[in-house]
């Protein structure tokens, strides 16, 4: 800082540096004397407080003290300040206030330090305008305050309602970008327009100030906006003079609409409606996207993502509804269908997942055609599919629905460069008295559909109590299935094999059979099925292997005869077990079982399964000294351009084509041919189901070698059949008895 007398002789210099300032600038000495006055303060330009009409080389205390009127109390607090800062008490002071001149408030603010340079002592007294500082802080506490509480779409109404009181404008809308549309189209979420709410409304941007806005600019026009925007009708109509608008924009930079006022009157410069437009722009987009995403929540939470369909959860509330209309009015009466597509894994498995999404597109598609627009059409989750048919009076509209259904899928599904076709089996379950839950009658109809299923697929079937009672029968069997190897509840019968030409008992077939506590003995129809969708096909082939093999060779032993043999079935699911082959050697080494007395009976449907492993596996089995005999044949899958090539060693006639020989020996000709076939293979032939004497007589004749069935004996336990062989063995020198 400069001396005294060096601030008295170099005016110009220390002038021209204050002046260049627009706050009012006094710098005293110790003494309180005014050493430099800069313009801003001599013009006066801002009404305050400090003392007017001073001038360089006056005392300013001495001023401030003689000061009478409104400010005289805060005049002589600054002078108090001013000598304790010249006394070196403290070094600086600050102060703000408010006044009003000519109605209206300004805000200013007082900065009073010391000043030092060299040896020189000083006081410096800046004040300046801080109203726009002030008008904008007060504008944004009063627009956080008023939209602090709120979100969704009250935050929007709030949000343009403060703005108008805080900036005094006329107008403020808030819009968001209207997706796909062209032109570029915007649609307000909140609208204040002068002393209320006006109506939302949608608009094109084209040549008005907001198609800048919206492609990303910030635009003010504090005047005369009217003229530069001539095709804006809506500003004409609003009688706009100013115009303030800011984008709205998310976190990834994605314009999402925007922030506009609007006011009748100009603006001083637009500068403060804009800063405070910027910072609440952000708080509507971020606003935005978190009503987006909670919107995509609870459509995720209702809605299936790959086909856009209802998903189980909203299709249950659906349901609820109609039962509750059917409650107040049995007249509303409804349907609900359960469909579930034939054959899918087999698309997804060989064409992959993405042409099974294609597909399940498509299907949802076709089905919508086939409804009515009150109808509801759900996925529930992998290929299941479910209709709500409302309004219905009766079963007839139902089913001509799922034949409708069954008809448009009959055209093929183009999936990329692949054709498909596909079908489905539908359950159907009607609306009645005592149905009281959406989980109820989708069991219902879900029953209906495993029917259809059953039956054929491709089919629909209507549910009924007795398919319900079925349904729990089955799920009470298999949960005591479950229990029942460990139970001991299993046993084996054994059903002989006789040599047709001698009737010598040659060997023996091994048939489980359940011995349910409560049920008695159950069909192995049922249990093999249940053992297979299960898995303990597989422990339980295990155990009746072990079992057989201990039977055969104590029947040997006691019969004297090592050339006895028994045929065990094999399962698939066994079949592909990768240890089978170490695990029969252990069984055979345990009970001492040779392994060419034993007979094991594969389907014909077990050889179309990966057929290269299937061939190895069988290789393998015949190396290890097993016979291996083709059950059931000629009712599976047709064998014959492989048969010459499998190393197997008999066949069995299926009981099926021994049944339909009649008392004349007719209807023999399958057998006829089986026997013919095998004979030009070198296999030998073994015919099940033996049960009149004339079917054994046709048999004899067609020279099938052996046989088994109810004509001989039904199958026994081990110790009746024990019984039995002696008996046989004693009675029998020929085949005489059954030819009488």
């Amino acid at each position: 800082m400069l001396q005294d007398s060096q601030l008295s002789s170099t005016p110009q210099l220390s002038q021209a540096t204050f002046d260049a300032f627009d706050s009012q600038i006094a710098l005293l000495d110790r003494s309180g004397k005014i050493v430099v006055l800069n313009k801003a303060w001599k013009n006066n330009l801002i009404n305050s407080c400090l003392s007017k009409n001073t001038s360089v080389g006056e005392n300013y205390l001495n001023i401030c003290k003689c000061r009478v009127g409104r400010d005289c109390k805060l005049i002589k607090q600054i002078a108090k300040e001013i000598e304790a800062i010249a006394n070196l008490e403290k070094t600086e002071f600050r102060f703000n206030y408010s006044n009003e001149h000519l109605n209206q408030k300004n805000w200013l603010a007082i900065q009073v330090k010391q000043i030092k340079q060299g040896d020189w002592f000083g006081v410096l007294i800046i004040q300046e305008d801080i109203t726009k500082y002030m008008q904008t802080e007060l504008s944004l506490r009063s627009v956080v305050e008023g939209t602090a509480a709120v979100t969704g779409e009250d935050f929007f109404y709030s949000l343009v309602y403060h703005l108008t009181c805080a900036l005094s404008v006329s107008y403020a809308f808030v819009t968001k970008c209207i997706e796909t549309t062209i032109p570029e189209r915007v649609c307000t979420l909140a609208f204040w327009c002068k002393e209320d709410f006006g109506q939302n409304f949608e608009y094109n941007i084209a040549n008005t100030p907001c198609e800048q806005v919206i492609g990303g600019l910030s635009c003010y026009y504090p005047r005369n906006v009217q003229n530069i925007f001539p095709e804006d009708h809506d500003l004409y109509r609003l009688k706009a003079e100013s115009y303030v608008g800011v984008p709205l924009i998310n976190s990834s930079g994605k314009i999402l609409g925007h922030l506009v006022v609007i006011d009748e009157r100009p603006m001083e410069d637009g500068s403060i409606e804009l800063s405070i437009l910027k910072i609440f722009a952000a708080r509507a987009a971020a606003e935005l996207e978190r009503q987006k995403a909670e919107q995509k929540l609870a459509y995720d939470a209702l809605y299936d993502r790959l086909t856009d369909l209802p998903n189980r959860h909203l299709l249950t509330n659906h349901l609820n509804r109609a039962l509750e209309k059917y409650r107040r009015d049995r007249n509303g009466k409804f349907a609900v269908f359960f469909l579930d597509l034939d054959r899918f894994k087999y698309v997804n498995d060989s064409l992959g997942h993405k042409s099974g999404d294609l597909l399940l597109m498509g299907i949802s598609q076709r089905l919508t055609t086939c409804l009515r627009k009150s109808d509801i059409l759900a996925r529930l989750g992998g290929d299941e599919f479910a209709i709500l048919l409302e309004e219905i009076q009766t079963l007839d509209e139902a089913t001509k629905l799922a034949e409708r259904i069954q008809q448009s899928l009959q055209t093929p599904f183009h999936l990329g460069i692949h054709e498909v076709f596909t079908s489905v089996s539908i359950g159907i379950a009607f609306s009645k008295p005592g149905v009281d839950s959406p989980e109820e009658l989708l069991r219902n109809a879900d029953i209906a559909m495993y029917k259809a299923k059953a039956l054929g697929k491709s089919r629909y079937e209507l549910f009924d109590e007795t398919l319900h009672v079925q349904v729990v029968n089955r799920l009470h069997l298999e949960t005591d299935f479950h229990h029942s190897l460990n139970r001991g509840e299993f046993r084996l019968h054994y059903q002989p094999i006789i040599s047709l030409v001698d009737g010598r008992v040659t060997g023996f077939e091994a048939l489980a059979r359940w011995q349910h506590p409560q049920r008695g003995y159950v069909a192995p129809e049922e249990f093999i099925a249940l053992a297979e969708e299960t898995g303990m096909i597989i422990s339980l082939g295990w155990w009746i292997l072990q079992e057989v093999c201990y039977q055969l060779r104590e029947w040997q032993i006691q019969l004297n005869n090592s050339s006895l043999t028994m045929g065990v079935n094999i399962s698939q699911k066994q079949f592909s077990q990768p240890r089978l082959l170490d695990s029969l050697v252990q069984i055979l080494e345990t009970t001492g079982l040779e392994a060419h007395s034993l007979r094991l009976e594969i389907t014909e449907s077990l050889l179309m399964q990966d057929t290269q492993a299937t061939m190895q596996t069988l290789t393998q089995l015949k190396a290890l000294g097993c016979q291996l005999h083709l059950d059931d044949f000629g009712t599976g899958y047709s064998s014959l351009n492989y048969l010459h090539s499998l190393p197997i060693d008999a066949l069995k006639i299926d009981r099926s084509f021994v049944e339909a020989i009649d008392s004349e020996g007719n209807n023999s000709e399958i057998v006829e041919a089986i026997v013919m076939m095998a004979k030009s293979l070198g296999l030998g032939v073994i015919a099940e189901g033996i049960e009149t004497e004339a079917q054994l007589a046709k048999l004899q004749t067609l020279q099938c070698l052996y046989g088994q069935g109810y004509l001989f004996t039904k199958p026994l336990d081990a110790r009746s059949l024990y019984t039995w062989l002696n008996s046989w063995a004693n009675n029998r020198s020929s085949l005489e008895h059954f030819n009488k």
